[in-house]
C-alpha cells in the first residue's frame, strides 16, 4: 500500500506573538552605556526632529528568545517548501538548494559585505563576479552577461531596452516584438514596458512555432522575437535555427527567455541556435532559494555586437600588481593573473544605463557560483539530462493514468510536461481540486491553468533533484485521487493542513494586512 508524506503530521496552535507578550519579559540584554538620562541635559527633541518622536510607547510584544524561536519555527512548518516536500511547480524550477551554497553565502566576509565598499577593498568579490560571467559565457557561447537585472522579467526588460537602443542608434524606429503564444506570460508585458508592441503568433499542433507561419509576420517594423525555449508546453523549438535565420535576414534580433535553461544546461550553447540575447534566472536554474517575489537575478547575456548597450556599472580588468608592487597591463607578457586587479566601470557611452543602485544581487550570484563550482564542468550537463529524464518519466506514467489528457502524447518533452483536465473532469474533479487534494497527500501542487491555451492545464516540473521513489509516490497519489476522491471531499480540500481551504478570490479582493 502506498504511503504518502502528508497523511499524518503535527501542528501546534500558535497565537500571534503580541498575544504571548508578558510585561517585563525580554529576549535580549543591552550593556549599560554608562550614561544617565540627566547626563544628556536635554530631552530627545534636542537631538531628533519632533515629528519623528513617538507620543506613545510602541506596542511591541515582550517575549523571551525561546518564545520567538519556537513561534517562527512553528509558523514555518505550516507552509510547504523544497526542504520538506516534492515541489513540482511547472515553469518555476523549484529544485533542491544544496546547503553548501548557504554555507558559502554565510561566510562572514560575504554576508557582512556593505554594497558601498570601495572596489579596491573588495577585489576577491569582483573577481568572483568576473569569473562567474566567464562561466556563463562558456555555457551559452555569448559574449558577456550583466547581473544588474534582479528578476527574470527585469532581465527581459533590460534585453528589450538593449534592442531598442540598438535601433535608435541606427536611426530605425522598429516597434514590433513577435511573441509565440507558447512563451512566458511576462514577455508581452516586458515588451510594452520597453516601448514595443507585442504581436502574438500561434503555435502549431505539435506545440512548436512553424517557420513558414513566422514569415507572414516579418517586416521592417519587427525589432525581434521573444521566444521561450523549451516553450511553456515543455517542448523544444526544433526549428529554432531556421527561426533565427529568418529574423537575422530581416535585421531583427532573437531574444530567448531563458527561464527554462534547466532543460539543456551544459549540453547546448544558445549561440549555436542563433540566439542574440537571453536572461538566465539564477534563482531557478542555478539552485538559489526563491519564491514569494524574491530575491532573484535575471542575468542578461548578449552577443558581441550588443555588449556596448549593457547596463552599467560593469567589471573590467585593469592591471596586475607585480611582486615589487608595480602595476602592469594585462597585455604585458609578464602579466600575473593571480594578481589581477578589477574595477567597476561606467565607460560605456551607449549603455541603457543603471538598473540597480549597486552592481548586482550578490547574495543570489554567490550561491549560483558555488553551485556550478561544486558540480564541476564535467557534471553540469547531467543536471539537464536527469531533469529531462525525470519529466519524461512523469509524462509517460501519468499519461496512462490521465488518459487522453496529454496534448503532445506522441513526442517527448523537455524538463516539464503538461496535461489538460480532460481525464480528471471525467472523474468529477477539477484541476484546482486536484491541486488542493495533493497538499493533503504531502505534495506541493503543480502549476495549474497555465499555459492558458491548454484547457484546465496541469504543468509538472520534477527537476533533476527528485528520486524515482518520490516521483512514483507522486504518480500514485494522482492515481488514488482520480480513482477514489469524491466531489464532496474534493471541494473542501485540503483538510489536513493547519489552514484549510481559503477563499482566494476574497483574499485578493479584500486583503487584510494587519492584525
Amino acid at each position: 500500500m502506498a504511503k504518502f508524506p502528508g497523511i499524518k503530521g503535527i501542528f501546534f496552535d500558535e497565537d500571534p506573538l503580541i498575544e504571548q507578550s508578558s510585561k517585563g519579559v525580554n529576549g535580549i540584554g543591552i550593556p549599560d552605556c554608562g550614561l544617565k538620562k540627566s547626563d544628556l541635559r536635554k530631552d530627545g527633541s534636542a537631538y531628533i526632529d519632533s515629528k519623528y518622536i513617538r507620543k506613545n510607547t510602541p506596542g511591541l510584544p515582550e517575549v523571551s528568545e525561546p518564545s520567538v524561536v519556537r513561534h517562527f519555527t512553528r509558523l514555518s512548518a505550516w507552509n510547504m517548501c523544497v526542504d520538506t516536500v516534492f515541489y513540482p511547480l511547472g515553469s518555476c524550477t523549484m529544485k533542491y538548494n544544496p546547503k553548501i551554497n548557504e554555507k558559502i553565502a554565510s561566510l562572514e566576509n560575504i554576508k557582512n559585505l556593505h554594497p558601498l565598499t570601495p572596489a579596491n577593498l573588495i577585489q576577491p568579490i569582483l573577481k568572483i563576479v568576473y569569473d562567474f560571467n566567464d562561466i556563463l559565457c562558456g555555457l551559452t557561447g555569448l559574449a558577456e552577461f550583466s547581473f544588474a537585472p534582479q528578476a527574470g522579467a527585469a532581465g527581459e526588460f533590460a534585453g528589450l531596452k538593449v534592442i531598442k537602443k540598438y535601433f535608435e542608434l541606427k536611426g530605425e524606429n522598429r516597434k514590433t516584438i513577435l511573441i509565440p503564444d507558447s512563451s512566458h506570460g511576462t514577455n508581452p508585458a516586458s515588451s510594452v514596458l520597453a516601448g514595443f508592441t507585442p504581436v502574438e503568433i500561434k503555435t502549431g499542433k505539435a506545440g512548436t512555432l512553424d517557420a513558414e507561419e513566422l514569415k507572414k509576420f516579418i517586416s521592417k517594423d519587427v525589432a525581434g522575437i521573444m521566444i521561450t525555449n523549451p516553450n511553456t508546453f515543455g517542448v523544444f523549438e526544433k526549428d529554432i535555427k531556421k527561426i533565427a535565420e529568418i529574423m537575422h535576414k530581416n535585421g531583427s534580433f532573437v531574444y530567448m527567455d531563458g527561464a527554462n535553461f534547466n532543460a539543456f544546461l551544459g549540453n547546448v550553447k544558445v549561440s549555436d541556435m542563433g540566439i542574440d540575447l537571453i536572461q538566465l534566472n539564477l534563482h531557478k536554474t542555478f539552485s538559489t532559494p526563491h519564491g514569494g517575489g524574491g530575491p532573484g537575478s535575471g542575468a542578461l547575456g548578449v552577443v558581441e555586437s550588443l555588449r556596448e548597450f549593457l547596463p552599467v556599472p560593469y567589471i573590467k580588468k585593469t592591471a596586475a600588481v607585480t611582486n615589487n608592487g608595480k602595476k602592469t597591463s594585462n597585455y604585458d607578457k609578464n602579466f600575473d593573473a593571480e594578481n589581477q586587479l578589477y574595477e567597476l566601470s561606467e565607460d560605456r557611452k551607449n549603455s541603457i544605463g543603471k538598473m540597480t543602485p549597486f552592481l548586482c544581487n550578490f547574495a543570489v550570484l554567490i550561491r549560483a557560483y558555488a553551485y556550478l563550482l561544486s558540480l564541476g564542468r564535467d557534471n553540469i550537463g547531467s543536471v539537464s539530462e536527469i531533469a529531462v529524464l525525470n519529466a519524461n518519466y512523469v509524462k509517460k506514467k501519468l499519461g496512462k493514468i490521465l488518459s487522453g489528457s496529454d496534448p503532445f502524447e506522441e513526442g517527448l518533452c523537455m524538463h516539464e510536461c503538461v496535461f489538460s483536465d480532460k481525464s480528471i473532469e471525467e472523474s468529477g474533479i477539477s484541476t484546482i481540486e486536484l491541486a488542493k487534494i495533493l497538499i493533503d497527500y504531502g505534495f506541493h501542487p503543480p502549476t495549474v491553468y497555465f499555459p492558458k491555451n491548454i484547457h484546465g492545464a496541469i504543468m509538472i516540473e520534477p527537476t533533476e533533484t527528485e528520486s524515482i521513489r518520490t516521483l512514483d509516490n507522486f504518480i500514485k497519489a494522482v492515481k488514488e485521487i482520480k480513482l477514489k476522491t469524491k466531489k464532496s471531499k474534493a471541494s473542501k480540500s485540503p483538510q489536513k493542513t493547519k489552514v484549510g481551504r481559503v477563499n482566494e478570490v476574497l483574499a485578493n479582493k479584500q486583503p487584510i494586512f494587519k492584525y
